[in-house]
This record gives C-alpha cells, sequence and structure tokens, in this order.
C-alpha cells in the first residue's frame, strides 16, 4: 500500500536524513540528474518531482500486483510500506513495498525476500539496472539476502494488466559495497552542503534552476581548468548548427519535391507529409467572439500596460527560464 497522505509530510523529513534505494540508485545509475541531481533536490535547491500518471498508475495497481505475487509464488506478502534503516549506519534508509514470507504472520527473521512493485506502459522498456540497483540497497538496508521485482505491463488506455514478470535477485555484496561507497559521498556532500560537480546530460535542467538567479556582486569566474570543455562545448554547438542546417536544408529540397501530395516513394524508402494542423487562429477567435461576445475573458493589454502604467508592469515582471550561456573565443588571456 502506498504511504497513507496524513504520514506523507513525517515520511519525507524523514528520508531527508539519510539516503535511500531511489537515491543511490540514481546516483550510481547517473539517472534522473544522478548524484548533482539527488543533493541539489535533498538540499531544498529544486522542488520535489511532480506526481505523474506513472506514480498513480503504480499506487494504484500496487495492491492488486502483490495479490498476484502471492498467487504466483505461494509467498505471502507483509510488512508493506515499511521504512527500515541499516542496523549499524541508521543514515542508509529504505521504504520497501514489502517482504515476502512463508506464513502471513511472521517477524522480520521469517522473511525470504524483499519485494519490489513496479508498472510500466505497454511498449515501454522498463529501466532494470536502475530497479536492481534500488533491490540491492533494500536488501543491503534490511538484511534479507534475497528480493523478488514484479514488473506488472499496465495498458492505459483502459487500465488493465497484460502481463506480470517476476525477476529474483540474490544479495550481491560488492554491489552493495559500491553503493555504500556513493551513499557515503552523497552524505559527505549533504552534511557539507555541497553539491557535487554534474556527471551525466540529465542533470543540465536541474544546474540551470539551481543558478537560475543572477548575483550583481559577483566577481568574474576563473574556470580555467574548463577549458578544454569550454572548447569542446564551442566545437559541438558549431557542429550542431552545421548539422542542422544540413537537416534543413534537405527537408527544403524534399519537401519541394513532393509539393501539395502527401506520399513520395524512393527505392527502400517511404517519405509522407501529413495534413496540415487543424488550429484556432487569431482571426478565427475574432470570428467566434463577433458572433458570441459571451465567450470572451479578459486579459491583459501588454502593450497599453507598458505604455500607460509603465512601474507597474516593471514591478511584476518575474524572471523565468534558464540564463543563457553565451561562448566567444579570445586571443591572448582571459579579462
Amino acid at each position: 500500500m502506498p504511504v497513507h497522505e496524513d504520514e506523507q509530510a513525517e515520511w519525507l523529513e524523514w528520508r531527508k536524513g539519510g539516503i535511500t534505494a531511489t537515491e543511490v540508485a540514481d546516483a550510481y545509475c547517473g539517472s534522473y540528474g544522478g548524484a548533482y541531481s539527488v543533493l541539489a533536490r535533498k538540499l531544498g535547491l529544486i522542488p520535489p518531482p511532480e506526481q505523474t500518471t506513472a506514480m498513480d498508475r503504480g499506487h494504484r495497481w500496487q495492491e492488486t500486483i502483490a495479490d498476484a505475487v502471492h498467487a504466483l509464488t505461494g509467498l505471502y506478502v507483509v510488512g508493506e510500506e515499511t521504512w527500515c534503516e541499516h542496523v549499524e549506519n541508521r543514515r542508509y534508509r529504505a521504504t520497501v513495498d514489502g517482504f515476502l514470507a512463508p506464513v502471513p504472520d511472521c517477524g522480520i527473521d521469517e522473511v525470504t525476500a524483499v519485494l519490489e512493485i513496479k508498472t510500466t506502459g505497454v511498449g515501454v522498456r522498463h529501466n532494470l539496472d536502475r530497479t536492481t540497483m534500488q533491490v540491492q540497497w533494500q536488501m543491503y538496508v534490511t538484511g534479507v539476502p534475497s528480493a523478488v521485482i514484479a514488473i506488472a505491463t499496465i495498458d492505459d488506455t483502459d487500465d488493465t494488466c497484460t502481463g506480470i514478470r517476476i525477476v529474483r535477485l540474490d544479495a550481491d555484496e560488492f554491489m552493495q559495497g559500491e553503493l555504500a561507497g556513493h551513499a557515503d559521498v552523497l552524505l559527505d556532500y549533504l552534511d557539507a552542503g555541497e553539491l557535487c560537480e554534474p556527471e551525466t546530460a540529465a542533470a543540465l535542467d536541474d544546474v540551470k534552476t539551481v543558478n537560475a538567479s543572477v548575483n550583481d556582486d559577483a566577481e568574474t569566474v576563473d574556470v580555467s581548468d574548463l577549458a578544454d570543455d569550454i572548447a569542446r562545448l564551442h566545437e559541438l554547438k558549431a557542429a550542431v548548427k552545421a548539422v542542422t542546417d544540413e537537416q534543413k536544408l534537405l527537408e527544403a529540397r524534399l519537401r519541394d519535391a513532393i509539393g501539395h501530395a502527401t506520399l513520395g516513394l524512393a527505392e527502400g524508402w517511404r517519405v509522407s507529409i501529413s495534413q496540415p494542423a487543424a488550429t484556432l487562429t487569431a482571426e478565427a477567435e475574432a470570428a467566434i467572439l463577433a458572433e458570441r461576445p459571451d465567450l470572451a475573458k479578459a486579459v491583459l493589454d501588454r502593450d497599453k500596460a507598458k505604455a500607460e502604467a509603465p512601474d507597474l508592469y516593471e514591478s511584476h515582471r518575474q524572471p523565468v527560464g534558464a540564463r543563457r550561456l553565451t561562448i566567444k573565443q579570445t586571443e591572448g588571456n582571459p579579462s
């Protein structure tokens, strides 16, 4: 069962105090921004992830999948949503979906495996590497030597299960040691209130968020140790522009050749151009409002606001989006 709403705040606070299975897996695998994003989130520098339809689906199906695991394995699901801490290092933490045991009422000494439940959409490949790291951490924290991962495929069109995959794992002491090393590094950064260097491209959006504001009093930063990175980024930007220009030229030639038709054929190739998307233009909106003025709503006339109330307009402007990064080559020493 998912964490109840009245326990959510307490659970989130508990997670902040340590390193969880999800966090150590993301740091190790470089998923969802890797260690940088894990630290930024725990330090409150970026917002927590928004609830997604996939998360809702997982919560909605968790009990049903647990029942299916019992039917498929003959083992009972016990201790659902247990908050676990390592016996020697209580900052190593994990919330397990449940444990598996041969009897319905038992203590931790009688459980035989950790249970992790996942759902995925039809035709979507589950990230088993990340889940495996999560579960290895859960086994390490709890001391349970085995685990079962139940991956259910859900057809989101009618919310039905089309199949369940059962994956069995044994504890890997070497891998668990690797994960503990990553957890210790994360804890050191957290205790110092610092971020690590980004190690994965997926961290870019979070780096932008962390550094979205400007300190007008900040001094120029010496980035000499990143000179090779700057040169490479400059080179890549030029290469991307060249590739994009070539792509646009080739597309222009192909669209021109097909013209007003919707299909073009060549040996080994089929090229289709769709019908234009139907959108409501400004002219069409005006026509509708002319017939039905009651459908109008009040919106700010920005040009009028800037002209007649410039101070009010400026006072409400807010910085949004990422700051632009520009690279220019210079001669000699930077100044």
